[in-house]
């Protein structure tokens, strides 16, 4: 995780740039658009405050992987900048530039750096709420960019602004248009940022992940899957209001290690009841994991002994994939939580 920067290192990093071919890499990005998904050489010198001839070096050595323009200018994809951070433990230390039409960019180039959850939250939701087809994507990008880990993304932005903007809903402050609008330009977004991040070498591992019956609700399975695909697993998703028998064949099908199950609604009934019973005896015959999340999660039928696990968050979907990756397989019903 990041630390805390200080006032000085922030001033250090917001106005020198640390040297006169970083100010000009600020100068010119002023004029550019809010969010690149390739980097120059004076972004990333920026971001790590290093000179633009370490990072031309670095991608020379082949360290750094990068891509020439017919030019023969240096450009980074931004997943291959977080592998490169990650795997020389690097932290950024300068952020890059927001546009100056965008009222937001000084708040949000200070939270990023102090990590400010609360203030990126406020900035999600502002976003969410944009008529801008791209401003949420821009952020979330951005966030990635500076190492915010998916999970962080997931977890502490991402959850908490929907769930305020359910509750702005629900008090007639927002109307339905807003509330759709929002969760749909979320969903968007997810998927852009995915295009981007850094997925992991492959594991073998399958996953699979459906809304049963009626349940509508995607976001948290849409984080769910990217944050599995990001590990290096193979995802198949199934999306909303997938039907028993549909979901009970793509597990004979597919053989997952996991099901994933987005659960919003308590629905008690006999129906619902028989079908999970045949979920998850489908699942025991292949040896796949049944995990549940959304706020109807654990109750019946999507509770023991239905369900293995009830998970609430991005960072236990993370823990839950590190048991099931270092086991010889998938950790049963009868295992503990």
């Amino acid at each position: 995780m990041f630390g805390l920067f200080g006032t000085i290192r922030i001033a250090q990093v917001l106005e020198s740039g640390g040297g006169q071919s970083r100010k000009k890499s600020c100068d010119r990005q002023r004029n550019t658009p809010v969010q690149m998904t390739v980097l120059s050489t004076a972004d990333i010198a920026r971001l790590f405050n290093v000179t633009e001839t370490t990072v031309k070096r670095w991608a020379d050595e082949g360290t750094l992987k990068c891509q020439k323009t017919p030019g023969g200018h240096r450009k980074f994809l931004i997943r291959n900048v977080v592998e490169f951070a990650e795997r020389n433990n690097f932290e950024p230390v300068g952020i890059l530039a927001f546009s100056e039409t965008d009222a937001l960019a000084p708040a949000i180039q200070m939270a990023v750096l102090s990590r400010d959850f609360g203030t990126l939250v406020d900035s999600f939701i502002h976003k969410a709420l944009s008529p801008s087809k791209t401003d949420l994507a821009s952020f979330l990008s951005y966030l990635y960019e500076h190492r915010i880990h998916l999970w962080e993304i997931h977890d502490l932005v991402l959850r908490p602004a929907m769930a305020t903007i359910g509750e702005r809903w629900a008090n007639g402050e927002l109307d339905v248009s807003h509330e759709h609008r929002a969760s749909y330009e979320t969903l968007d977004a997810l998927a852009r940022l995915q295009s981007q991040i850094m997925i992991k070498p492959a594991l073998g591992n399958v996953a699979l992940f459906a809304c049963p019956g009626e349940e509508l609700h995607e976001i948290g399975l849409r984080c769910a899957s990217y944050l599995f695909e990001s590990e290096g697993w193979t995802t198949h998703y199934l999306g909303a209001r997938v039907p028993s028998e549909a979901l009970v064949a793509a597990v004979c099908e597919l053989k997952p290690v996991v099901v994933c199950l987005s659960v919003t609604r308590q629905i008690v009934n006999p129906e619902t009841e028989s079908q999970m019973l045949r979920l998850s005896s489908a699942a025991r015959k292949q040896g796949a994991l049944i995990v549940a999340g959304g706020s109807g999660a654990g109750s019946e039928p999507f509770g023991r002994p239905n369900v293995d696990r009830v998970v609430s968050s991005s960072r236990e979907l993370l823990d839950l994939m590190s048991g099931v990756g270092h086991s010889t397989g998938p950790l049963g019903a009868g295992d503990s939580a």
